[in-house]
């Protein structure tokens, strides 16, 4: 069996050794000091040595435990203890033991202004001659050349964190240091910054020490504080290799990720700090990497952060990255209110199966929104144009406004204001758009504005409006249009009793597809997107006046979920989404080839055929009998309407009609 000797005293070195435990590999874990062996886990596969050894010591220790050339030492030592690593070194070359060295990723973000030093004696050189607190970050191993360099003034301003460890505190007591701070890392972005403000610090110095040395949260605390930094630079990056590959090199297998992949989705809120929930700060704060769209991370710490939020880029920067175990990917707002986090949501469960995801909310941007205007949100309608801003969606605003008091809109700038602005007035509603830009922020604004003003509005800025009608109506249960509010001309229109009755048996449902086959003057269309507002309807028409005619009706009655398609039906059918419903007034002889390509592309439409004449009553007939119809009935319906004739009011027959209506 061969032997392993790990060197350790970093964040890496308790990484391999624990992968080894893992894998039941036992090996000798040697650690300088009894702190370095209390935050060890010793186990079953691991033996853990206390205590400082030079070159010769080593090559005796190596003989004591009958090390050879099948066996490995790896060196886990900090890139700043040179001395150790040399004696590592020495002795694997004269005992010719295979030497393998763990190396820190020293990248880490560019931060301007900091000044970089070759020695500590350099350093506390220019430290001497600054104001303020100093914070000495660099452990105790540095202390005597800080304080021989340094006078004593210098050092009763002179903050230490070192390690809580005796011969730490011990070296701190020998130079005559008054002001310690024995803490065990690691040392969050808060946790430091706190220290900082503590203690008043405006000097701060610390080494290169790379992620895992947390480096990057000591920085960004102080140059968010406006504290200078004074860094050590780093001896100069050795080649070697990271944890997998040491511990794939020394055992000859691959590493397997253990360590289940923790994802956090979170809400950052309406826009500023202040306001973002505190399990959502300590998620940023814990993250490997964080996730989200460049205005939300830009004024964020974070060890690693990635200006994207669609699902396959995340996806692909975790695959290429094994490391990121903790993510954290942020939204605007609260994650369950018109946000991404859905799509991104499913696809990780997809990709990842086994990570422990979480989502935490946030404060939306209505709620955040509603308490500046003093206004209730239980009983308001709430819309998004954020990245939706199609014309449907914006008439289906408009038709909600008319019936609502309240409607919050999520808006994605100031031209959609001025849209709504614009439809608001074409439909005759007299209302208050009250408008707020970057919420919860230092450019905070609410602007309160009438359709006129509102369509000359321009801000720039991440907006959201109120629209307060006053004057709303109470939508009606059972909506229709009279004939007389059609415009006809010589073209057949479906009359008013025959339309209802027609519509009614459709059985539509909100968010329903429908085709209206034969539009004519556009009645049934019309009134069927009247229905409701989620409804979307296409009407089919052949004949070119007649479409023109529908659009002029449209535009009449004020219907904006519907297309006017010029066309002859199945071929007009090309390009429309697979229908719910279907209501066929005109066929021109093609019924067959209608219900040929519908049931093709779908099952489980209504159908609801008006037959007037016997030809097309036996093409219905023909159908029925040809497919495997559900929920059949027809019905003829014969009305008659009061005409006024001189000074008498005369009953007048309209043509008798065949209602067909089935599943298939």
């Amino acid at each position: 069996m061969k032997k392993i000797i790990v060197f350790s005293g970093t964040t890496e070195g308790k990484q391999f050794s624990n992968l080894l435990a893992e894998a039941k590999v036992i090996h000798t874990v040697c650690v300088a000091t009894q702190y370095g062996s209390d935050v060890m886990e010793e186990n079953a596969f691991v033996k853990i040595r206390v205590g400082r050894m030079d070159a010769s010591e080593m090559e005796d220790f190596f003989r004591e435990e009958k090390l050879g050339a099948g066996d490995f030492v790896v060196d886990g030592t900090h890139p700043y203890a040179g001395e150790a690593t040399e004696n590592i070194k020495k002795a694997c070359a004269s005992t010719g033991v295979k030497r393998i060295r763990i190396v820190r990723d020293l990248n880490h973000e560019h931060v301007d202004g900091i000044a970089f030093y070759d020695s500590m004696s350099e350093c506390a050189q220019a430290v001497s001659g600054t104001q303020g607190n100093i914070l000495l970050t660099t452990g105790s191993s540095d202390l005597a050349a800080y304080c021989k360099t340094v006078t004593d003034p210098v050092r009763a301003r002179t903050y230490v964190r070192i390690l809580p460890a005796e011969d730490s505190l011990a070296s701190c007591r020998e130079y005559g240091i008054k002001n310690i701070i024995a803490m065990q890392g690691p040392f969050s972005y808060e946790l430091n910054r706190a220290l900082m403000q503590q203690y008043d610090i405006r000097q701060m110095i610390t080494k290169e020490s790379g992620l895992s040395g947390g480096y990057d949260e000591k920085i960004r605390a102080a140059t968010d504080l406006g504290i200078t930094c004074h860094v050590l630079k780093c001896p100069g990056q050795e080649t070697g290799m990271c944890v997998r590959e040491a511990f794939e090199a020394v055992t000859g297998r691959e590493c397997q990720d253990r360590d289940q992949r923790i994802i956090r989705i979170a809400g950052l809120g309406p826009g500023g700090m202040d306001f973002v929930t505190e399990s959502v700060k300590a998620a940023i704060a814990d993250a490997d990497a964080v996730f989200g769209a460049n205005r939300l991370i830009e004024n964020i710490y974070a060890k690693r952060k990635y200006a994207m939020y669609k699902p396959e880029e995340i996806i692909s920067v975790l695959e290429q990255d094994s490391t990121l175990r903790k993510i954290t990917i942020l939204f605007s707002g609260d994650c369950g209110f018109f946000s991404g986090a859905k799509t991104v949501l499913t696809a990780l469960k997809k990709w990842d199966g086994d990570a422990q995801i979480r989502v935490l909310p946030g404060v939306s941007s209505v709620a955040y929104f509603a308490a500046l205007c003093h206004e209730s949100y239980e009983d308001a309608t709430v819309l998004s144009l954020h990245g939706r801003n199609s014309r449907e969606n914006r008439y289906r605003l408009a038709g909600t406004i008319r019936y609502s008091r309240k409607t919050f809109v999520l808006l994605s700038n100031d031209t959609e204001v001025r849209e709504i602005a614009q439809d608001l007035c074409t439909a005759g509603l007299c209302c208050r758009i009250i408008v707020g830009c970057d919420l919860s922020t230092g450019s905070e604004k609410i602007v309160d504005l009438s359709p006129d003003e509102a369509k000359d509005f321009r801000t720039e800025g991440i907006l959201i409006a109120l629209i307060l009608n006053e004057q709303a109506e109470r939508r009606p249960l059972f909506p229709f249009f009279r004939d007389t509010d059609f415009l006809r001309e010589e073209v057949p229109m479906t009359k008013e009793s025959i339309r209802h009755e027609s519509i009614l048996r459709l059985k539509l449902k909100e968010g329903d597809v429908v085709y209206d086959i034969g539009g004519g003057t556009g009645s049934i269309a019309i009134e069927t997107a009247g229905v409701h507002p989620s409804l979307k309807v296409y009407s089919f028409e052949k004949d070119e006046k007649a479409c023109v005619l529908i659009e002029k009706n449209r535009q009449r009655c004020g219907v904006h979920n519907m297309t006017v398609i010029q066309g002859t039906a199945p071929e007009a059918f090309a390009d429309t989404e697979d229908p719910d419903c279907v209501f066929i007034g005109g066929s021109s002889g093609r019924l067959k080839d209608i219900f040929s390509a519908l049931t093709a592309r779908r099952q489980n439409i209504r159908y609801v055929i008006n037959a007037v004449s016997l030809e097309t009553i036996d093409e219905a007939r023909t159908i029925v009998d040809a497919y495997d119809t559900k929920d059949m009935q027809i019905l003829q319906l014969s009305s008659s309407e009061v005409k006024n004739i001189g000074r008498h009011h005369m009953m007048q027959a309209i043509n008798p009609v065949m209602i067909f209506s089935f599943t298939i």
